[in-house]
């Protein structure tokens, strides 16, 4: 199969989804245009409840396209929300990218992921190339810990593989290993104290933070791991010996073991700094008590070498002249809480560049090769089935 797209309408419909100002939690206009879309190109289309969860405009958006050819329900999904500033963009199309006008981000992170999927479904069916049920999900909220993805209504979906579209690497690089990643919010309790009348009085909650991130091993802790305390905030006055402090942080690694190694680690660096630091205050021997909370943000994404996508994806760059280079990544996407919840999808490469910045651009080449790509992909899931 050599597959055929249409590469002005891949732009034009990218374009039009560009200027569609979709922050996260305010979704609503382009989930709407979607849904017109894809019910108009046959899709049975549902909105689930996450939107009502977590406060948005919108829930995630759920569509299938029946199969026409043998083999299990496939998934492709990818985000409808930007980051800002993205108010008013205008979408500027120049000979080999396209970029925002300078004063917002473009959002090919990630409607350029959205637009190869539709591109994608409107080709096979004009081609008559036979694929199994497909399954497409947008969600709301990625760009807000993955919020829309850890809400979806996974109830509705029967795909086991897929393919996730929210990569800014090179084409042939596709993502297939992401770290877990927790976060920590820490309260310390020390004592308040006149600090020029009884210092010996209190217990700086301060100083007791400083002896524990000094002890603390953060930034890169090896191959797998890092570790981060990213906001600190205590003490009322410069007369007062400070009684509070908050911190938050996190750690990731791609090793579970070594990730809760990380989170244990840090924690003993604040109860070592505790025993240290004692005061009598009214007849009594006062510590410093501390709350140490941590929330998994997401779970680890780790797709093995047998997985039958990673085929069908390395024959299909064959077929485009690319080399599949598996792929390490540092951050999470959907495809961490998909994984989580028995879906086992690659991240591929859409073109987009320099996101979340106002330089961002997508790349053409990539942007209509990742379209064709996945073209094969689907089209081999019938002929391997």
């Amino acid at each position: 199969m050599t597959p055929a797209i249409n590469e002005k309408r891949m732009v034009q419909l990218f374009c039009d989804l560009a200027r569609i100002t979709s922050l996260s939690g305010k979704e609503g206009a382009i989930a709407r245009r979607l849904s017109i879309l894809l019910k108009f190109m046959g899709a049975e289309v549902c909105i689930d409840d996450a939107g009502a969860k977590i406060g948005g405009e919108t829930g995630n958006l759920i569509a299938r396209f029946p199969g026409t050819g043998p083999g299990a329900p496939f998934l492709l999904s990818a985000h409808m929300d930007t980051v800002g500033p993205a108010a008013n963009i205008r979408p500027q199309i120049l000979k080999d990218r396209v970029t925002s006008d300078g004063t917002t981000v473009l959002g090919a992170d990630c409607k350029a992921g959205i637009a190869i999927i539709i591109e994608v479904m409107k080709a096979l069916e004009e081609q008559k190339v036979p694929h199994p049920p497909i399954e497409l999900v947008f969600t709301i909220s990625e760009e807000m810990a993955l919020m829309g993805a850890k809400y979806l209504d996974y109830s509705k979906l029967r795909s086991r593989y897929g393919l996730i579209f929210d990569n800014e690497q090179a084409l042939e690089n596709v993502i297939v290993s992401a770290p877990a990643a927790d976060k920590m919010d820490i309260k310390v309790y020390g004592l308040a104290a006149h600090a020029g009348v009884a210092p010996e009085k209190g217990i700086s909650a301060i100083k007791v933070v400083a002896e524990a991130l000094g002890g603390m091993r953060l930034g890169r802790i090896d191959a797998q791991t890092t570790a981060n305390i990213g906001f600190i905030s205590g003490g009322n006055a410069i007369n007062i010996i400070p009684a509070t402090v908050e911190l938050s942080g996190e750690a990731r690694s791609h090793d579970p073991a070594r990730l809760k190694k990380q989170i244990r680690h840090m924690e003993d660096c604040l109860k070592k700094a505790m025993k240290r630091t004692k005061v009598r205050s009214e007849g009594r021997l006062v510590s410093p008590r501390y709350e140490f909370l941590v929330e998994r943000k997401f779970p680890n994404l780790l797709i093995e070498r047998t997985n039958p996508v990673l085929a069908l994806l390395a024959r299909a760059m064959r077929e485009e002249g690319l080399k599949m280079k598996p792929s390490v990544s540092g951050g999470g996407t959907d495809g961490n809480i998909m994984y989580g919840h028995g879906i086992k999808a690659p991240i591929l490469a859409t073109g987009m560049r320099e996101v979340h910045t106002t330089r961002e651009y997508l790349d053409l080449k990539d942007f209509f090769g990742c379209a064709r790509l996945t073209m094969r992909v689907i089209a081999g899931l019938s002929t391997t089935a």
